[in-house]
């Protein structure tokens, strides 16, 4: 049996927010200097990923080789399922201190994305992942690590992005989850793997939680937030490998599930500034949520909205999987719900030049 709230849980809470106080009352840290594009008006610590991450890591590495602790944390079952995290944990450590880098020098945006390229291409071959498209198979493998490579860069840096406002990225993800147990019950459920591994890291991120609640006094900067997207991603890879789970195979269109508006904004603002001829790789505040900020509305405003609306989808995802809807049904359904409300929302905002 898995406890809701084991008194090991609560520790790991309260060490989180010890490591996190530390980092952001000290003098020492990274820190975020507001410029023209930020959407933050005062010097910020960031990087807080280099506290939660490593904390992430260590708790799962213990309940792993330490199964005495109980079914916290279910044991994998063959050498295959052991590979599978050994490089989930490896990718996540190495986005991690990639990012990381990036926050103290800032790396070039070509190396940046060959660095992570190659990390998801290496961890997608060594982990074989099955997995469907619109319900269909690839006819090759290496058509899938070119396709998924593609899909897991992109999103990786679109939850970079989403670090730039304050708990909208945690928000965000918290409501994702709950897409995720209607998607695979059997592993994101309580008491599965998917499960443990996103109590283990929302308790691991609990100190920065706290201090990103708006106004925030802490970002997660590169090192958290291309760790995390990497983890977001790759976890759901193993739905329909490991033979123990019976969610069924893993479809490329579940993805859409983890953050609906923000892959319809990201794919929008970037083939937006494509046509207008604008460089894809600098910084801007071209954005949904961040044109919302310069509203009235605010930063605030901007998080209740999207919030709500993620939610929404949650809800409706639930009816729709409890009602019977095929797969492909949901998907359109929600597509176009989450379309349309985002293009009313995109021409009812007033428009700034914020390039």
């Amino acid at each position: 049996m898995v406890y809701f709230f084991p008194p090991m849980f609560a520790i790991l809470a309260i060490l989180s927010l010890i490591l996190h106080s530390f980092y952001v009352y000290s003098r020492f840290g990274v820190k975020d200097v507001p410029n023209e594009r930020s959407l933050h008006n005062v010097i910020t610590k960031k990087s807080g990923g280099m506290f939660f991450i490593p904390l992430f890591l260590i708790s799962v590495l213990f309940l792993f080789f330490y199964p005495q602790t109980g079914d916290l944390f279910p044991l994998p079952e063959n050498e295959s399922q052991k590979k599978d995290i050994y490089l989930l944990l490896a990718g996540i450590f190495t986005f991690s201190i990639i990012g990381f880098i990036d926050d103290l020098y800032h790396l070039s945006p070509k190396l940046r994305l060959f660095l992570e390229f190659s990390l998801v291409a290496v961890f997608l071959i060594g982990t074989s992942p099955l997995l469907t498209y619109f319900g269909f198979d690839l006819p090759s493998i290496l058509l899938q690590v070119f396709i998924l490579t593609i899909v897991i860069v992109f999103a990786v840096n679109l939850v970079n992005f989403m670090d730039g406002m304050d708990w909208y990225l945690v928000t965000t993800l918290f409501l994702s989850y709950f897409s995720l147990v209607t998607v695979a019950p059997d592993f994101y459920s309580i008491g599965n793997t998917g499960y443990s591994f996103y109590g283990i890291l929302f308790l691991s991120m609990f100190g920065f939680i706290f201090y990103n609640f708006p106004r925030a006094k802490l970002f997660m900067g590169d090192s958290g937030s291309l760790a995390l997207g990497f983890f977001v991603m790759a976890l759901p890879l193993f739905v329909g490998k490991w033979e123990t789970q019976k969610s069924g195979v893993w479809d490329i269109t579940d993805y859409f599930y983890l953050f609906p508006y923000f892959w319809l904004d990201g794919i929008f603002t970037l083939i937006k500034r494509f046509f207008q001829k604008k460089h894809i790789f600098s910084a801007h505040r071209e954005h949904l949520f961040q044109r919302i900020t310069e509203t009235k509305l605010g930063k605030i405003g901007s998080l209740c909205i999207f919030s709500l609306l993620n939610l929404f989808i949650v809800c409706i995802h639930f009816v729709l999987k409890t009602n019977g809807t095929s797969h492909i049904e949901i998907f359109l359904i929600l597509f176009l719900f989450s379309a349309i409300s985002y293009g009313l929302l995109w021409f009812l905002i007033p428009r700034k030049n914020l390039a």
